[in-house]
């Protein structure tokens, strides 16, 4: 009788434990809930002007234990370069019990681009077939590159381009629109409202190039695709 008690409140205790378990497992948040919002966040974030891209959103330890987020959970970037190829962002659960998880995030985004159909020579001006395009993925490029060929062709290589090689306006001789320290229009576009703000050119630049400008008002330096002279847009 005495064993059959001590099997009874044995029995009794594995299952309270078990319970407790359970109970503790249920108010864990799920790991790949707070992977998916950092995904939802640099898709949301990322350019999208005809182009294919793909998320690669880091893992988190299995071991991680955090509790359950009764509030939506917030996600920012640890950096503004929201489309640089490698990012970080910040998954935050804002209440009383508060925690942090940093997830990084590889972004590769392939757009259609102007290469070089043949090895090029410097001064020789580009013709419709001496170009190609390829998809190529951007993040991998070291400069900027062309899009069409309406202001590629006729323009001439300060140096010689080899074969398969991206042409970027780097390369070639500019048809100046836009010069190095002068002012300058940045125009961005989103949801339909068009927004100017001052800046400054920071290179020499013809129409369609891509160039570095700067925000007169925040600082923050940007890469911009010159419309006009004097006028720059930038992605939002």
């Amino acid at each position: 009788m005495q064993k059959i008690v001590k099997h009874f409140k044995h029995l009794m205790l594995t299952s309270v434990l078990a319970l407790a378990g359970q109970s503790q497992a249920s108010e864990l948040h799920p790991l790949d809930d707070i992977r998916k919002a950092a995904t939802d966040f640099a898709a949301k974030k990322m350019v999208t002007h005809n182009q294919n891209s793909t998320i690669e959103t880091g893992r988190l330890d299995p071991r991680l234990r955090l509790n359950k987020c009764q509030q939506p959970l917030t996600v920012t970037p640890l950096s503004q370069r929201i489309n640089s190829g490698n990012m970080t962002v910040i998954v935050k659960c804002e209440t009383s019990k508060p925690w942090t998880v940093y997830i990084p995030i590889k972004v590769k985004t392939y757009i259609t681009i102007a290469v070089a159909n043949r090895p090029l020579s410097r001064h020789t001006p580009i013709s419709a077939t001496d170009i190609t395009f390829e998809k190529r993925e951007i993040s991998r490029l070291s400069s900027s590159y062309f899009e069409s060929a309406d202001n590629l062709v006729g323009r001439s290589p300060k140096r010689s381009v080899i074969k398969g090689s991206v042409i970027s306006p780097r390369d070639l001789t500019i048809k100046k629109v836009i010069n190095k320290g002068s002012r300058i229009s940045i125009v961005a576009e989103t949801g339909g409202i068009t927004v100017r703000m001052p800046g400054l050119a920071l290179a020499d630049a013809g129409k369609g190039d891509q160039i570095q400008v700067q925000n007169l008002s925040s600082k923050r330096k940007l890469l911009a695709t010159v419309m006009a002279p004097g006028i720059v847009k930038v992605a939002m």
